[in-house]
C-alpha cells in the first residue's frame, strides 16, 4: 500500500486528524505526508525565489499566519506588510515589522521545502525545514484574494515534481556548561551591564550557556524561577488588568510575535487557549516543565524589561511573554505587578 493510500485509510478512520498527528501515526515527517499528496490538492513550490515569494504574500490580503513548536501554536490574522529580506554570509533572513499584526523574524536558511495545499475549506502555503517539521503556515480567510493565491501557486510552483531529501531528526544533547565562581560573577556583571535587550543572545553565547542555563546562573533581581503552570494565572491577570503584552512563539526557522490584549481564555483538555478574533494561542500546558521571570537592561541600560520564559522537557524555550512597550518607555505598571506577584519556586519545588 502506498503512503498516499495509507493516509487515506487513516483519514477515513479519523476524519478530524490533524496532519501533524497523522504524520506521527504513520511514522513520517509532516513534510513527507504533504509531499505524498502532490497532484491531490497539493502543489510543490520552488524556493529558489524565496525572497520574491515572501514579498508576493502582501497581494493575498488578509490571511492567518501560523507558527508553532511542539508545545505552543500561535495564529495571527492580518497581512504580510513591511517585510524586508536581507542576506549575510550567503544566508537569507527576513523581518516583518507589524506590531499588533503579522510580526515575524524569519531565519530563511532553515527553510527547506514548501507546498500549496488546497482543500474544500481553505487554501494554505506551508513551509518545512530539513527535518520535515513545519516552520510556518499561511491559511486563507474569508477576506483572502483567492485569485492572487492561484497566481502565487502558478508563479512559484515547481515545473516538475521533485523528491525531498530530509535529514533524520536527532536530539541535540548539548553538554551542560558549569561556570566556576569567577566565570559566574563575570556573567552576572555582564548581564547587569547590558545596554540593549537584543544583545542578550550574544551574551549567553559568549559564556557558552543555553537560555535556561543563563536563567539558572543569573542572580536576583535578574532571574527567578516560578511554577511551570503559571501561564493561566498570568494570562488571566493580563486580561483582568486590560494590559497589552507581547507573545513570542518560535522554532528553529521563525519567531512569531503577537502584540496586544487577550480576552477569551479557555482550557480544552491539556491545551490552554487564547481564542480572540485576530489572535489564537494554543499551549499544551503539561509539556511546560519550567518557567522564569527574567529582567534585562535595555535602552542604554536605562530601562529594565521583564519577561516570563517557559521551557519544555528538552530545556528549549517554547513561549516568552513581555509587557508591551514603546522603545524608550518602561513597561506598564500592571505588567510589572503581574510578574512581581508570581511566587518564587522554592528549592524543594524545583525539578
Amino acid at each position: 500500500m502506498s503512503l498516499f493510500q495509507q493516509l487515506q485509510t487513516l483519514k477515513q478512520a479519523q476524519p478530524n486528524l490533524r496532519n501533524v498527528d497523522a504524520a506521527k501515526q504513520l511514522n513520517i515527517s509532516e513534510a513527507q505526508l504533504i509531499h505524498c499528496q502532490i497532484g491531490h490538492g497539493v502543489t510543490q513550490i520552488n524556493l529558489n525565489e524565496l525572497a520574491t515569494l515572501l514579498k508576493y504574500l502582501k497581494r493575498l490580503g488578509e490571511v492567518m499566519a501560523l507558527s508553532r513548536n511542539d508545545s505552543v501554536v500561535s495564529e495571527i490574522t492580518g497581512t504580510y506588510e513591511k517585510l524586508y529580506v536581507t542576506e549575510s554570509e550567503g544566508k537569507l533572513s527576513a523581518i516583518a515589522i507589524n506590531p499588533g499584526g503579522i510580526d515575524l523574524r524569519l531565519f530563511l536558511s532553515k527553510w527547506y521545502c514548501a507546498f500549496v495545499v488546497e482543500t474544500q475549506t481553505h487554501w494554505s502555503l506551508q513551509f518545512f525545514d530539513k527535518q520535515g517539521k513545519a516552520v510556518h503556515k499561511i491559511f486563507s480567510t474569508n477576506n483572502t484574494d483567492l485569485n492572487e493565491a492561484l497566481n502565487l501557486r502558478e508563479r512559484f510552483k515547481t515545473t516538475e515534481q521533485t523528491s525531498i531529501n530530509l535529514n533524520s531528526v536527532t536530539q541535540n544533547l548539548k553538554k551542560s556548561t558549569v561556570l566556576n565562581d569567577i566565570q559566574r560573577e563575570a556573567f552576572q556583571n555582564a548581564w547587569r551591564d547590558l545596554n540593549d535587550v537584543h544583545h542578550f543572545p550574544a551574551l549567553i553565547e559568549e559564556f557558552k550557556l543555553s537560555r535556561i542555563e543563563a536563567c539558572e546562573q543569573a542572580d536576583l533581581p535578574w532571574s527567578r524561577e516560578i511554577a511551570a503552570n503559571s501561564l493561566e494565572s498570568v494570562l488571566s491577570a493580563v486580561r483582568e488588568s486590560h494590559s497589552e503584552i507581547m507573545v513570542f512563539v518560535g522554532n528553529n526557522g521563525i519567531v512569531q510575535i503577537y502584540s496586544g490584549k487577550v480576552n477569551t481564555l479557555k482550557q480544552v483538555g491539556p491545551w490552554f487557549n487564547v481564542l480572540d478574533d485576530k489572535f489564537n494561542l494554543h499551549v499544551n500546558t503539561p509539556s511546560i516543565k519550567r518557567a522564569f521571570v527574567v529582567r534585562k537592561p535595555t535602552d542604554n541600560g536605562q530601562t529594565i524589561v521583564t519577561s516570563i520564559e517557559f521551557f519544555d522537557a528538552q530545556n528549549e524555550t517554547v513561549l516568552t511573554l513581555f509587557g508591551r512597550r514603546i522603545e524608550g518607555k518602561v513597561q506598564s505598571q500592571e505588567w510589572q505587578a503581574i510578574c512581581e506577584a508570581l511566587p518564587t519556586l522554592t528549592s524543594t519545588e524545583t525539578i
